[in-house]
């Protein structure tokens, strides 16, 4: 492989895993809102499209730092292919429920809380499988252009779920879903990669398991640089929590506005983290990582202070599609290039051979920060409103951010970059 960056568009492997990870979030992105709306629409209460965010989020928790290890030294596109086969046949089943009649609550809980921990193999693997599609001096340009071609799927997907719920119903939608996952299965089986990673088919034993994960944990503690990573990307899940906790509050009570904002705000976001990523390569050579990061902090920041603020006047609703749109494009770019800097440095600074694990970890302790910040966020919203929430979450990004980003707190070796 070469290393310049028109090399990458011609590595059919990488291509491949692009084209698989489009489909995978398209799909993803449609059976989000499908779920959520089918979720709502059998109950009709909030509670328990509460319990289905938790049975969405509890398996990343459990099972990945475990899986992580399992999947170590196995075949990684095997493992997210065979994953992407399972998730299609788990739409597949709740099909044939719409069809015959409605899945019950218990039968949705069960299967989110099955598509999690399909996840949960998928995730580490599709995390480590990069050094085995291209070579280090392109890491950031995989990285970034995987981001960027993921976030256009997504928002692709977030896009048309609404049409196509409208236009085929939910199991037209969920049909469409099931082909995507077959179709990211598809490409990554024609993936052309080799054994790595010692291509061990050993068996495994609890013992093996929980010696691996140990071994994953001395790895992250022996590296300032992993320690300083992980512990940046906890905070930034935490402290976006609220926002995902709470879209239709901040909506009405801060915007009052309708329902056309919240397509407003999530096509922005995505439209944002897409050109962040686009130009993490450009932006990370041409500027020092420090004054990067922080820009970056300030811009996630924006997303609570710039929406309270914007909330205190009175315009015109085609005003405050734009204005809050351009928020969440600068927020969205923000994220983007906070996510992709950790990403890259961690594929860098861990040796493969210990990057499923390491993956898994990160994705356990990021997703933990979620259900603790949510079950906070809930206790406090009856107390006090969602613009104090939102300030006060405002204050905390861009304080945490000037913090890690402190010179006393980032490592020497990413000071330097």
């Amino acid at each position: 492989m070469k290393s310049d960056e028109t090399s990458l568009f011609r590595n059919r492997n990488y291509i491949l895993l692009i084209l698989s990870n489009v489909f995978n979030r398209f799909g993803d992105s449609i059976d989000s809102i499908v779920f959520t709306w089918l979720a709502y629409s059998i109950t009709g209460s909030a509670s328990y499209s509460a319990i289905v965010f938790a049975a969405n989020r509890i398996p990343t928790v459990l099972f990945q730092p475990v899986t992580g290890v399992i999947i170590e030294r196995r075949r990684k596109k095997y493992i997210m292919a065979v994953s992407d086969v399972i998730r299609a046949m788990l739409a597949g089943y709740i099909l044939i429920r719409l069809v015959t009649g409605l899945p019950t609550p218990p039968e949705m809980v069960i299967v989110t809380f099955l598509i999690s921990t399909v996840e949960a193999f998928r995730q580490p693997a599709g995390s480590s499988i990069i050094p085995e599609v291209v070579d280090e001096p392109m890491y950031t340009q995989a990285v970034s252009y995987q981001s960027g071609f993921s976030s256009g799927a997504e928002l692709a997907g977030l896009g048309a779920a609404g049409v196509l719920i409208g236009f085929i119903g939910n199991a037209g939608a969920v049909l469409v879903d099931a082909a995507m996952f077959l179709l990211s299965a598809f490409f990554l089986f024609a993936m052309r990669i080799g054994r790595t990673g010692g291509g061990g088919k050993d068996d495994i034993h609890l013992r093996k398991i929980f010696s691996g994960l140990a071994e994953g944990a001395r790895v992250v503690r022996a590296s300032d640089i992993i320690m300083f990573l992980i512990t940046f990307a906890v905070l930034l899940n935490a402290m976006l929590t609220p926002y995902n906790c709470l879209p239709s509050p901040m909506v009405k009570e801060i915007l009052k506005s309708d329902e056309r904002m919240l397509s407003v705000i999530g096509v922005a976001l995505s439209l944002g983290m897409i050109a962040g990523s686009s130009l993490y390569p450009k932006l990370s050579a041409r500027f020092k990582c420090r004054p990067l990061l922080m820009t970056a902090g300030i811009f996630t920041g924006l997303m609570y202070i710039g929406t309270v603020i914007l909330g205190e006047f009175s315009i015109s609703s085609y005003a405050l599609y734009a204005f809050q749109g351009t928020i969440m494009f600068f927020s969205g770019t923000g994220i983007s290039i906070l996510n992709t800097f950790a990403m890259v440095n961690i594929l860098r600074k861990c040796n493969p051979d210990y990057l499923s694990r390491v993956s898994g970890i990160v994705a356990s302790a990021c997703s933990a920060a979620v259900p603790v910040v949510s079950f906070i966020v809930s206790a406090v919203a009856g107390f006090v409103s969602t613009a104090c929430i939102f300030t006060v979450m405002g204050v905390l990004t861009l304080a945490t951010c000037f913090v890690v980003f402190s010179r006393k707190v980032m490592p020497k070796e990413l000071l330097e970059n």
